[in-house]
């Protein structure tokens, strides 16, 4: 269920925003008094988000893109972390059909409408800038998502994906442990394949003693030896 509550000391959560990074305190809590705030639980889609010229800031948690062809296989188009924007700054155009937006852990959005976002457009450079350089990050994330589905095989995004989702949550002496690990579901929708397909690929790894499963989590135990594998393909 989404929450409007306005979290403690908002205009601190603001501050973590790098377009917003070098505002003032009064220009913040200025802005921390105009906007929507957010709660989205794991799971719970983002309302309406290109339907105006709303943006919205992701101040915590995490937003992934997904879109389903008229079979109803999912593709996992990208995600959006905290310190990323999203929306229609200076137009209306909606999402193509079949693309939606979700929360996949408890996420906090600093939504602003659009006549706010006018105003500090015509009036804060660094504002302007910061769009700017959020466009720029996501069409180089797309950019790398398409070189990625276009020149590595199965496996090799399989063990890219993992790569990133070790490094997301912090390698230590070439080990990592995914608490929560994805699902094969999810995994399968990011790489654009069939659960069963990652599910042997990922025996595969257990085999090579490179995964352990722990419950919910997995243990990749050799992270340079998966590293190797996709620069052996």
């Amino acid at each position: 269920m989404m929450h409007t509550d306005t979290p403690t000391a908002s205009w601190q959560l603001l501050r973590t925003m790098p377009a917003l990074a070098n505002l003032d305190v009064e220009r913040l809590r200025w802005l921390a008094d105009r906007v929507q705030w957010r709660v989205l639980a794991a799971g719970e889609p983002v309302p309406c988000p290109f339907s105006d010229t709303r943006i919205h800031l992701l101040l915590s948690g995490q937003v992934q893109v997904c879109c389903a062809n008229v079979q109803g296989r999912e593709l996992l188009l990208g995600e959006l972390l905290p310190g990323q924007m999203f929306g229609n700054a200076l137009s209306c155009k909606a999402m193509p059909q079949g693309v939606r937006m979700e929360a996949t852990q408890p996420t906090l959005l600093a939504v602003m409408e659009g006549q706010i976002v006018q105003e500090w457009l015509y009036h804060d450079s660094a504002m302007v800038l910061g769009i700017l350089q959020n466009v720029t990050d996501l069409l180089w994330q797309l950019v790398a998502r398409v070189v990625e589905m276009g020149t590595l095989n199965v496996r090799s995004r399989l063990h890219m994906r993992l790569l990133a989702l070790a490094q997301r949550q912090g390698v230590e002496g070439n080990q990592v442990l995914l608490s929560p690990s994805p699902t094969q579901a999810s995994l399968a929708a990011y790489l654009g394949t069939t659960r069963e397909e990652v599910a042997r690929e990922m025996s595969r790894l257990t085999r090579l003693g490179l995964l352990q499963r722990q419950g919910r989590s997995i243990f990749l135990s050799n992270l340079d030896g998966l590293l190797a594998l996709v620069e052996a393909q």
